[in-house]
């Protein structure tokens, strides 16, 4: 496997350039795209001592895809009650751009989850801060439980979108 990993490091490398491009395309500051591939490339290469991976690529893509969707929920896991008063999380290694950023998105987001559709933004509260079931929240608002889910499912999409500033209204 040795060999492989080593074939998938040189495919990778040739097409950095690539793999930048899409995570840029994702990113609202350019500066972290170089980290995303970077740990992008990591994963696929821990992945390939393991198991051959036949488009090298295409997997460090869905590897950052992944990456921005876990950084995405880790600014949309501040509680929803907390938003207008919600201090800026404490990030020693983030400069006072990056800071300036974060509260931007932050800003961002709530004017987002304000601007939904009162329903959406409802079933959207009741599932992420209030933790409620979506056969609860189907059956208190006399929704179909696919309704429920669909709302929540966009109203999330609308929020990771803002916080990776690819949505504004």
């Amino acid at each position: 496997m040795i060999g492989h990993e080593q074939e998938v490091g040189r495919t990778l490398a040739a097409q950095n350039q690539v793999l930048l491009a899409y995570v840029r395309r994702r990113l609202a500051t350019a500066g972290d795209a170089e980290d995303v591939a970077q740990e992008a490339i990591t994963r696929v290469l821990a992945r390939a001592r393991e198991t051959l991976i036949t488009d090298p690529l295409s997997y460090a893509m869905r590897a950052a895809r992944n990456i921005l969707i876990d950084r995405g929920r880790r600014v949309a896991n501040v509680q929803i009650d907390d938003l207008e008063e919600a201090e800026l999380p404490i990030d020693t290694g983030a400069t006072p751009l990056e800071a300036l950023d974060m509260s931007e998105r932050l800003k961002l987001c709530q004017r987002a989850l304000e601007s939904m559709p009162p329903l959406r933004r409802e079933v959207f509260v009741r599932r992420r801060a209030g933790e409620q079931s979506y056969e609860t929240i189907a059956r208190d608002l006399r929704l179909s439980v696919e309704a429920v889910q669909k709302h929540y499912s966009r109203a999330a999409r609308t929020l990771r979108q803002t916080a990776e500033g690819r949505h504004v209204d």
